[in-house]
């Protein structure tokens, strides 16, 4: 089998000839186990921009997924003073610190001027340009096209969280008529996506927290889960795969995911879930893709507690399927590159 038909039957609860496995990197960690490895990048030029397609890290690493065909166009983020970057809906975020993401250090719609918001194009060719040189580089691996900050996170973002969550209650219709011209948005990017052969969509958008969600489940249910639907439905429709990535705790909204359509959730945090309890529940309802502890042992345990960490999600993968075995997040930059070897020795090793 290949790494695609790894996913794929992972994905659907069939046997597998090895359990997929995903290791996905920041960009601090991955420039360190290029030099550490002695492994270069592959870039194209697109639009005038040098764009990640391929390199050897990911042939190192044995990935499964193409898991860089991000859906928001090539040039669109800008920086506009040293460390402070503009995304394509004007929010500026402070990189000085966080490299890959950062903080938003503005908030467009902090006066609640709904009719000054600049929705981006979601037809803009420049969206979709550095598609073909991914696919023709990852011919094996199963293409995964990524929708991040796709409506809770993008409303923040353009309001202010505090001020969001107090939109709930105090400005119910405000919020509706903000996340109807989000769901907009990202029903058309999806639509386009059929000009593509990828398998998957991985929509982000971080509803919980250490302990529990950001909101209470009646919360997520009428503000949240009717617009995540219709984006869902939109990809199924098209046929692909639904994976979702919310940080934290959200088990209490579980069962309302498989309701909409979800087929794998993301990053299944052993410090906020009991992995095996939650694999034992949703066997052949839900799949996972994660599991390996970040903030604990890969950062501060020997490579044996990484060995045994994986050894045991091995096990869980045997025992109920729906596994795609993964660190919880993409790697931060203090984990050793010891662990990350001892980590990849296990998954190698499959029989």
């Amino acid at each position: 089998m290949n790494e695609k038909q790894r996913i794929k039957a992972c994905i659907a609860f069939q046997e597998t000839d090895k359990f997929p496995w995903q290791i996905n990197y920041t960009s601090q960690i991955g420039a360190r186990l290029m030099n550490d490895l002695g492994l270069r990048e592959q870039h194209y030029d697109v639009l005038g921009k040098n764009i990640y397609a391929f390199n050897e890290l990911d042939n190192f690493l044995g990935n499964h997924i193409a898991a860089r065909l991000r859906t928001r166009a090539v040039n669109s983020v800008n920086e506009v003073q040293p460390g402070m970057w503009q995304d394509e809906w004007g929010v500026v975020w402070d990189r000085t610190i966080d490299k890959d993401i950062g903080t938003p250090v503005n908030c467009p719609l902090e006066n609640m001027e709904l009719s000054k918001l600049v929705v981006p194009d979601p037809d803009d060719p420049r969206r979709y340009a550095h598609f073909e040189p991914i696919i023709r580089a990852n011919p094996d691996r199963y293409l995964l096209a990524r929708r991040a900050y796709c409506l809770f996170e993008r409303a923040w973002s353009l309001r202010g969280m505090q001020n969001l969550l107090m939109d709930f209650i105090l400005n119910p219709s405000f919020v509706h008529e903000l996340f109807e011209k989000i769901t907009d948005f990202n029903l058309r990017v999806v639509k386009n996506l059929t000009n593509f052969p990828i398998g998957g969509i991985y929509f982000g958008d971080d509803w919980g927290g250490q302990r529990g969600l950001l909101m209470s489940p009646a919360t997520w249910r009428k503000f949240i889960k009717p617009y995540m639907q219709r984006i869902y439905d939109q990809a199924h429709q098209q046929g692909y795969d639904v994976f979702i990535h919310s940080c934290g705790n959200n088990s209490l909204i579980m069962d309302d995911l498989i309701e909409i359509g979800v087929n794998v959730f993301n990053p299944f945090q052993p410090e906020v879930i009991d992995v095996a309890e939650l694999i034992q529940k949703y066997a052949h309802k839900l799949a996972f893709y994660g599991g390996l502890s970040i903030q604990h042992t890969l950062p501060f345990g020997t490579p044996e507690d990484v060995r045994q960490e994986v050894e045991h999600r091995l096990g869980l993968a045997r025992q109920y399927g729906g596994l795609i075995i993964s660190p919880a997040h993409d790697m931060p930059p203090d984990i050793p590159t010891e662990n990350v070897l001892s980590m990849l020795k296990i998954l190698h090793a499959q029989a």
